[in-house]
């Protein structure tokens, strides 16, 4: 080793042994790394810090099919998106055997959406893929699986993977009675399509009411539990045949059959999701023919539902994907076209599910305040408060359009429109998915938006008549319907850029050169 070459080579040596060092250089690449592929080329150590990011990265995945909402009805299928990130349909196969055998990925949760709106050949062989090369056959790091039945509608590699997840579902009816293990779930997905399904196999294996009951209780198990059920509800489900109007409504559902699971598997919260549509359009109305069970649905008439008895730590209501009660919980029912009973949604949901604390997301994307919060919020304290009731804590997430907002601007002592902050973006209404170029953030997505979480005196109710507490609004989280464009200034970027390239040229061609 020469003297010149000596000091250098030491350099070097610390530059890439030191991972907090690589990560950092790395991250100014582009975060789609089907691009940045040739940096593998550098040395082992930029390979390998490149390979570990990715297997990071893809820990969880989310695989969705989305478009922009003028495009939903002439939309392309020619595409999905992981992560995110979209990706045409044709390089699918070549990007998880990737993951698969370069990578070595071990992917521990995955979380499919709207793929059934795919091809019918696409999407079969989508299943097979996701169970060949990130699952593999024994599923050995695979700990959440969501929605992917919604293609299969429930088979054996599904329901071998259900065994070994701590998260799975929504259920078909079919996969839930292969659950004959004892196992304790962290948390189950179940849809409003299930209870019936349940309701009509008891119904067609009984000759009476009795009968019935009896079958429910052989066909709910006990031998598992789950810490917390969340409930997919579609909010525009169609009777068969049907001609008359409302053509898209809640359904009915049968009460006795979510007691009993909510008993047997001994749930401890409640999540609620409230879906404008799902791959189960058509409801099944056999069971309604008969007088066994009782008809329940969250926007009827509340004084009509039983108080269950019943009490759960908490319970989640996710209105993300809804149109209809996300709009009808934010309006009075004279403003809504027709008016369709959501003022009844918080009673019922506390009926049902007993609970002192309620948490509430809106949507960031449908029926967002463009002009009046004061209004908004007003609405969906008098659709909260209604039942009258005590000891009730609730935190409500709902998203605005950032140009209504104001502060106060303690230059000029006056309020002022808040608008839209420097190296942000407005979005119109949107489905389709994006990624903000800040840091990707492995639980939640890029999809989550930058928030505020605000208490005000105006919209806090504490005491009721004889001084006990009625309803606390713990907290509102207003967020504002931005997408992230921030990014580092332009000149550490490009400085940063530059002796990134001076590094790697460096490096390659081993040129020497002198620290000063």
């Amino acid at each position: 080793m020469s003297a010149t070459n000596s000091v250098p080579e030491i350099l070097y040596a610390k530059v890439f042994t030191n991972q907090h060092i690589l990560e950092n250089i790395l991250s100014y690449l582009s975060d789609d790394f089907r691009k940045n592929l040739d940096v593998r080329l550098v040395n082992k150590s930029i390979n390998n810090t490149f390979l570990r990011q990715i297997r990071r990265n893809h820990q969880k995945m989310k695989i969705e099919y989305a478009y922009n909402v003028e495009h939903s009805f002439a939309r392309s299928k020619g595409f999905i998106y992981i992560n995110y990130r979209k990706i045409y349909t044709h390089d699918v196969v070549g990007y998880f055997i990737f993951l698969n055998t370069v990578v070595g990925v071990k992917v521990e949760k995955i979380t499919t959406r709207r793929l059934w709106l795919l091809e019918e050949v696409f999407k079969r062989r989508l299943h097979d893929i996701i169970h060949s090369k990130l699952i593999e056959t024994n599923g050995t790091h695979i700990q959440s699986l969501i929605n992917l039945e919604e293609i299969c509608n429930g088979c054996v590699k599904c329901f071998n993977i259900a065994k070994k997840c701590i998260e799975y579902g929504p259920l078909r009816f079919s996969t839930l009675q292969t659950i004959t293990y004892s196992k304790n779930y962290k948390k189950l997905h179940v849809t409003d399509k299930l209870f019936e399904d349940i309701a009509e196999y008891c119904i067609s294996k009984s000759k009476n009411k009795e009968e019935c009951f009896k079958e429910l209780d052989k066909t709910i198990l006990s031998t598992i539990s789950c810490d917390k059920l969340d409930i997919w509800i579609n909010e525009s489900r169609v009777l068969p045949n049907e001609g008359t109007d409302p053509k898209y409504d809640h359904r009915h559902m049968p009460r006795e059959v979510i007691d009993t699971i909510l008993r047997k598997w001994n749930v401890k919260s409640i999540k609620l999701n409230i879906l404008h549509i799902t791959n189960e359009e058509v409801c099944s109305v056999e069971w309604l023919r008969y007088d066994y069970f009782t008809r329940v649905r969250l926007n009827d008439p509340y004084l009509k539902t039983k108080q269950s008895d019943l009490k759960f730590n908490h319970v989640e209501v996710s209105l993300s994907y809804s149109q209809d009660c996300v709009r009808g919980l934010g309006n009075l029912p004279g403003e809504t076209e027709p008016p369709v009973g959501y003022d009844n949604f918080i009673p019922n949901v506390r009926r049902m599910f007993p609970t002192d604390q309620i948490s509430m997301e809106l949507t960031h994307w449908y029926f967002i305040p463009k002009i009046d919060i004061e209004k908004k919020m007003s609405t969906i304290l008098k659709v909260v408060t209604m039942e009258q009731q005590h000891n009730l804590s609730l935190d409500i997430k709902f998203f605005v359009d950032s140009r209504i907002v104001k502060k106060f601007n303690e230059g000029t002592n006056r309020e002022e429109l808040l608008g839209i902050a420097s190296g942000y973006v407005l979005q119109e209404n949107r489905l389709h998915c994006f990624k903000k170029s800040s840091p990707f953030n492995a639980e939640h997505g890029p999809e989550v938006f930058l928030d505020n979480k605000w208490i005000g005196r105006r919209f806090q109710k504490y005491k009721g008549k004889n001084g006990n507490q009625r309803l606390k609004i713990a907290s509102t989280t207003i967020g504002f319907r931005w997408i992230s464009r921030t990014r580092l200034p332009d000149k550490l970027v490009i400085f940063m850029s530059n002796f990134l390239c001076f590094l790697l040229i460096f490096i390659i061609f081993n040129v020497p050169f002198i620290f000063l």
